[in-house]
């Protein structure tokens, strides 16, 4: 890796202290809690424990009740007394070495609010919640859950639509990367395959119904993979999605083991995305997502090891079919197979300090491009709605790239991201 000077050092962490990701991890739902955000979430900002679990599958619901207003007029009343809003801030400084392109070579990129968002949502009524957001450009999207107690737990349904967080944003409550803000490393593409693949972002709309109780969290649902604004709603638009997971408890562990599905053909029809854009195998497998096939497992461990605070969490990939695109006229040509795996793990050696690594294995079944990439973060959380880190990571790979007239290349580098969040 390519020395930093001192004045680059700091240059880079004075863009991150501009600063942090949209999704549920925002005070708002601390206000209508009447509690801190810790209440909810694990080690830091927006990874959830058992108690934020089950305050998403109520449907953001739950209220600390002290200042709810009520009436017995037509249905009902169950409205906070305040309306529940707040602001994200994220900003991302990543050095990188080399891409996954033919193209060598040292990038710096900043992404300064390019995942912040205002939000706003909570309880609507007893049984309707919602989480709704307005990004950088305007861009509105979220969710609104319907949900009862029944059958020794919770039953609802959801409705949600996004620009970039995937089919899976509507309910997921892991940590294992398929709901793309809620995982253990920000440089998502080489630390979690299902960001790294494009299966847990992206565009979506979904409908879907879930169950959560007894440890049992399942949901299955139609989206189709575009905005709101441009989903197709006739029968052939949609595919099919599909969550299971299983929790359980020994002593101070919690243990998640599940599996997805993503399935469905949507037909052989122009891409509308830009495809002078498409520059290696990792984005062609996200546009082409209108035809994706695929299904895995995962895991997760919260535990607690001489009182630091332990998560640890791991995906495969077990098949990943997508449509091979023709360049010049966005349609399908073949398929293509690309699978892998991730493991990660963090441990907090105090309530505001943390480290972690993280091993990701690519795996195209077509042609001879396998990788491994290896990581490591530091994290430190200021407050609890102000957290930092710090995160390198380290390709590996036979793959032979040609770069012009340097012939052969090995494909592997470095590269280090700076990342700051503030939510208040």
């Amino acid at each position: 890796m390519k020395s930093f000077s001192t004045n680059k050092v700091a240059y880079l962490l004075g863009l991150t202290l501009m600063c942090a990701t949209a999704a549920e991890a925002t005070p708002a739902f601390a206000r209508q809690m009447d509690t801190e955000c810790m209440s909810c979430h694990f080690q830091n900002i927006p990874k959830l424990n058992s108690f934020g679990r089950e305050f998403k599958m109520s449907g953001f619901t739950m209220t600390s009740g002290k200042e709810e207003m009520k009436s017995t007029l037509a249905g009902g009343l169950g409205l906070p007394s305040t309306l529940n809003m707040g602001l994200v801030l994220k900003a991302r400084v990543l050095s990188d070495d080399k891409t996954e392109n033919t193209t060598l070579g040292k990038t710096v990129k900043t992404e300064i609010f390019d995942e912040s968002a205002f939000i706003f949502g909570g309880k609507i009524a007893d049984n309707v919640g919602t989480s709704m957001e307005v990004a950088a450009g305007g861009i509105f999207g979220g969710k609104v859950l319907f949900t009862t107690e029944a059958l020794g737990g919770r039953v609802g349904a959801a409705y949600s639509t996004t620009d970039a967080l995937g089919a899976f944003q509507g309910t997921e409550i892991y940590t294992t990367g398929l709901y793309r803000p809620v995982r253990q490393f920000e440089n998502r593409k080489k630390t979690n395959i299902f960001q790294d693949l494009g299966i847990g972002d992206g565009e979506a709309s979904v409908v879907q119904a879930y169950y959560h109780g007894g440890g049992l969290y399942a949901t299955a649902g139609g989206y189709v993979p575009t905005f709101a604004q441009s989903s197709r709603t006739d029968s052939d638009g949609y595919k099919l999605m599909a969550r299971a997971a299983y929790e359980f408890s020994l002593t101070d562990t919690t243990m998640m083991l599940g599996g997805y599905y993503i399935g469905g053909d949507t037909g052989n029809k122009i891409i509308p995305y830009n495809l002078a854009d498409i520059t290696n195998e990792v984005d062609l497998a996200n546009i082409a997502a209108l035809n994706r096939t695929s299904y895995g497992i995962d895991f997760q461990v919260q535990s607690m090891l001489a009182e630091m605070s332990l998560m640890v969490t791991g995906a495969y990939v077990l098949k990943n079919d997508y449509d091979d695109l023709d360049m010049t006229t966005g349609l399908a040509t073949g398929t293509q197979d690309i699978t892998g795996y991730h493991v990660d793990a963090q441990l907090n050696l105090t309530d505001k300090y943390g480290v972690k690594a993280a091993v990701l294995g690519h795996n195209d079944k077509a042609v001879d491009r396998d990788y491994n990439v290896y990581s490591a973060g530091l994290e430190y959380n200021m407050r609890q709605n102000v957290r930092f880190c710090v995160e390198y990571s380290y390709t590996s790979s036979d793959r032979p790239d040609t770069v012009g007239t340097n012939g052969t290349t090995v494909y592997s580098g470095s590269d280090i991201l700076f990342m700051s969040m503030v939510a208040f």
